[in-house]
């Protein structure tokens, strides 16, 4: 279906701001905005969601990370998350532009004042099996997505003799504590429990893991992980 302002869902925001959904699904939003001159929204991040600003119409002043950057027509700037920003008009026309979010920023947005993060980001990033104990499962084919919000952090994994799994645990400091999940080649469905130490070698993140199967032998063992 063929999208315009006129046949697309309106939204007042800030002080006489404007949107208009041009495509809203959890996976993409696109929204076509309008601010009038001295006007600003709050400075925000998303957790998940990067941005990606293309302007249409005058001129936008961001915010990013306390640095100052001018966007003109025809000019555009990508936010990846956890990244803090604002965008301001202090031009004296309507300032127009298209906001492409991916995934979805609804519900992924967190205003000032902001609360103090964990010292460690895994968000985002991917890492891939290094070394092992003969006992476990993951190899260097193996692939971890994490996610993480504050302190709690989450990820998927597959590859290798790995169909799929999954990890719920928190962060203490540059630890991990977490339980993990997963169905293997051969079809048996595997649980167990870890701890892991976060080490920054090379520039890249490792995670020096000590594991323990809480089903089948129960046998214990060692593995690192290493960022992508």
């Amino acid at each position: 279906m063929m999208r315009t302002k006129k046949n697309s869902d309106h939204y007042s925001w800030g002080s006489k701001c404007s949107g208009w959904h041009l495509l809203k699904s959890n996976h993409l939003h696109i929204i076509e905005e309008m601010m009038p001159p001295n006007t600003q929204e709050e400075k925000h991040y998303h957790n998940f969601s990067e941005q990606f600003f293309y302007i249409l119409k005058g001129e936008a002043t961001f915010e990013v990370e306390g640095q100052s950057i001018e966007l003109k027509e025809r000019e555009g700037l990508h936010i990846n998350p956890k990244i803090i920003h604002q965008i301001k008009n202090l031009g004296k026309e309507n300032l127009e532009f298209v906001l492409v979010s991916q995934p979805s920023a609804h519900g992924d947005r967190i205003n000032e004042p902001f609360e103090k993060e964990s010292d460690l980001n895994l968000n985002g990033k991917i890492f891939k099996g290094l070394e092992n104990s003969d006992n476990g499962e993951v190899d260097a084919t193996t692939l971890f997505n994490y996610r993480q919000d504050k302190d709690i952090v989450w990820a998927t994994y597959q590859g290798g003799d790995i169909k799929f799994g999954t990890l719920n645990g928190k962060i203490i400091g540059s630890n991990l504590e977490f339980y993990y999940q997963h169905q293997n080649r051969k079809g048996d469905f595997m649980t167990g429990k870890c701890q892991s130490e976060a080490k920054v070698i090379n520039g890249k993140i490792r995670l020096f893991e000590t594991w323990e199967w809480t089903s089948g032998d129960l046998s214990k063992g060692t593995s690192i992980l290493e960022e992508v």
